[in-house]
């Protein structure tokens, strides 16, 4: 790699950051790309360069955060069809990256269609590793014969609605997800499995 695509390739990987953190802060909706840009010490226009728009910014946030997930997620379906060892790598997933779902779980209702639309195609991609364990253990006889989209749905729902409500729920600096993780997978066993 030559020296000006490696520094192109740091500029962008530093308006990730930057905008990673400023969405935190102050949410999407009310975070402009002049605060991006100012934070991250680089020109307006040079963030233009990167990301013609700001909703491909966080799509591109959204599609390297999830693509962590994803991978382990197949990894393990691979493996084994376990659904609770996969919820379990999914629940440490969104604990270490609750600070941004949360703000995407409250803001989401209030993006433009376009931006929702891709937002929640990312979030399908997840919700069928899940329905494909569960149609799979269905098929041993290990899992209730339930409609897999309803009981993804209900885990997904659930997942949200604490993301979205976590200062309603949660002490200063707890995490949300750490503190209904085990009540959220004893439920949705429940739910899912025979007997």
């Amino acid at each position: 790699m030559n020296k000006r695509t490696e520094q192109k390739q740091n500029t962008r990987q530093l308006i990730l950051r930057t905008a990673k953190a400023c969405f935190i802060d102050k949410g999407f909706l009310e975070t402009t790309t002049a605060e991006i840009a100012s934070r991250a010490e680089i020109a307006h226009g040079t963030l233009f360069l990167h990301f013609k728009t700001k909703e491909i910014l966080i799509v591109e946030i959204l599609d390297n955060e999830l693509e962590q997930v994803n991978d382990k997620i197949q990894t393990l379906i691979a493996r084994t069809a376990d659904i609770s060892s996969a919820l379990k790598v999914y629940l440490d997933f969104l604990e270490r990256e609750e600070d941004l779902f949360s703000v995407l779980a409250r803001e989401l209702p209030f993006y433009p269609d376009a931006l929702r639309g891709k937002i929640l195609f990312r979030e399908a991609i997840i919700r069928n590793h899940f329905q494909q364990i569960i149609k799979e253990g269905i098929n041993r006889d290990e899992l209730r014969d339930i409609d897999p989209i309803q009981a993804i749905t209900f885990l997904f729902s659930t997942l949200n609605y604490y993301l979205s409500m976590r200062k309603i729920f949660r002490e200063e600096q707890e995490s949300v997800i750490g503190k209904f993780r085990d009540k959220v997978i004893k439920t949705f066993l429940q739910l899912i499995e025979k007997g």
